[in-house]
């Protein structure tokens, strides 16, 4: 079964993409920290990776340096900000998707199921 984890400290985003992932046979693991997202990739192989920005402790931008030293796992970013594609692209962090709050169900599963098969 293909696995995706969900990084974000608002329990409700996880909820709810824990629920839109799971209707279409993937399984969800959810880290409420880049920290704990991070600890649970030393352990678990992971499709896809789905990781907020805006986090206490470790902001995501952080943890996706961090995360590249252990994984190559796809990665789509979840932001409320316009602009942080660029700031990205001018870091040079490999992320696979930018995804704009509030963001469309349908599309997020299409472009999930599109990832990973």
């Amino acid at each position: 079964m293909k696995k995706v984890l969900v990084i974000d400290d608002e329990l409700s985003i996880r909820l709810l993409l824990r629920e839109i992932i799971e209707e279409v046979g993937i399984e969800v693991f959810e880290a409420e920290t880049a920290i704990v997202g991070l600890e649970m990739l030393e352990t678990k192989n992971f499709d896809l990776i789905i990781m907020d920005i805006q986090m206490p402790q470790m902001n995501g931008l952080d943890a996706m340096r961090k995360l590249r030293e252990i994984t190559n796992t796809p990665v789509f970013i979840l932001t409320a900000f316009n602009h942080l594609e660029e700031v990205v692209v001018n870091l040079e962090v490999d992320v696979q998707k930018f995804i704009k709050k509030p963001f469309d169900i349908d599309e997020l599963v299409e472009m999930v199921k599109k990832q990973i098969g």
